[in-house]
């Protein structure tokens, strides 16, 4: 029997709620704990220096807002029905620093799971990339062009050619850790090779490779790499996007465009708080626009993308 597109992805939602795809974790839910979304990417950070310092190069001036806790995002989350969270690991303050996210999700455990950061270049990559995951971490962010010591990439357009980096992809995939790039279309080609090399590690695509919808080469680029099956997307960043205002209603054919490219089963949404509530963007309006805002989608496609990928893949 051939599915249509629309078919195969509602079959394959309901099949996701009872086997992970391969590479990812399916956790149970204890007792049915948590019943609102997830939200896939926030960073916070906090103001006592004492306990988290910043790095080297950064100051109290870098701090905008001056302090986004776990608390101030809780209040938040809570206010929209989101009950568990994804944090993302700031270079901008902290570095290879992960003391902070990993202390909030200790701090509150099954909240929050956490993306870390790690310094590929360093000899003794796969244990310390298991130490991060017993800490918490279910995930490691890249980016092609400064290391989270803010130095630069010395071959930006190499950056994932480097031996660090092939390790990185390799362990990940061994001790079940996702790689979290951050990039911009312009590098979202040198993802493929990439993932055609390790098939079995799981590629969690930052705020839409931040693509342009007015420019198809762009979107040519991230839906070009559907064809890895372990490779997801995070709708995420709203703010970031088209009129880059509330109450991004001209951002859904880019999401849908992303549903038919890859699935509901491969997205997930997420805020990028504290940065979505600036410039009179806000949070609620972003969650809304999957909740509500695409007429096409079911109440279980809805759920994928607002939770059930997320929980898969990072929980």
């Amino acid at each position: 029997m051939n599915l249509t597109r629309r078919q195969a992805i509602q079959a394959g939602t309901v099949a996701l709620a009872a086997g992970a795809l391969p590479g990812c974790r399916l956790t149970q839910e204890a007792g049915g704990r948590f019943k609102g979304d997830i939200d896939a990417h926030a960073h916070v950070w906090s103001d006592d220096l004492d306990a988290y310092p910043l790095g080297a190069w950064a100051s109290r001036q870098d701090m905008k807002p001056p302090t986004f806790t776990d608390n101030q995002f809780l209040q938040i989350m809570n206010r929209h029905d989101v009950d568990r969270a994804v944090l993302i690991q700031h270079a901008p303050l902290h570095g290879y620093d992960n003391t902070y996210i990993l202390d909030c999700a200790r701090k509150r455990p099954g909240i929050f799971s956490v993306v870390a950061m790690i310094n590929e270049r360093t000899p003794d990559l796969k244990q310390r990339l298991r130490e991060l995951r017993d800490q918490g971490a279910r995930g490691i962010r890249i980016g092609p062009t400064k290391h989270a010591d803010r130095t630069l990439n010395a071959d930006p357009p190499n950056w994932l050619r480097a031996t660090g980096m092939q390790l990185l992809w390799k362990h990940a995939a061994e001790l079940g850790v996702a790689v979290c790039p951050l990039l911009g279309p312009n590098f979202l080609p040198s993802l493929d090779p990439m993932c055609e090399r390790h098939p079995d590690t799981v590629c969690v695509i930052d705020h839409l490779g931040h693509i342009d919808m007015d420019k198809p080469d762009t979107v040519a680029s991230l839906t070009r790499l559907a064809r890895h099956p372990r490779v997801y997307v995070k709708v995420s960043g709203f703010y970031k996007f088209g009129d880059k205002q509330a109450p991004y209603h001209d951002l859904a054919p880019m999401v849908r465009r992303m549903v038919d490219a890859f699935g509901v089963e491969r997205l997930m949404w997420a805020s990028d708080c504290p940065y979505q509530l600036n410039n009179g963007n806000n949070y609620a309006d972003a969650i809304a626009l999957i909740r509500s805002g695409l007429d096409e989608l079911s109440a279980d496609e809805r759920r994928a993308i607002l939770r059930d990928t997320a929980a898969r893949v990072f929980f």
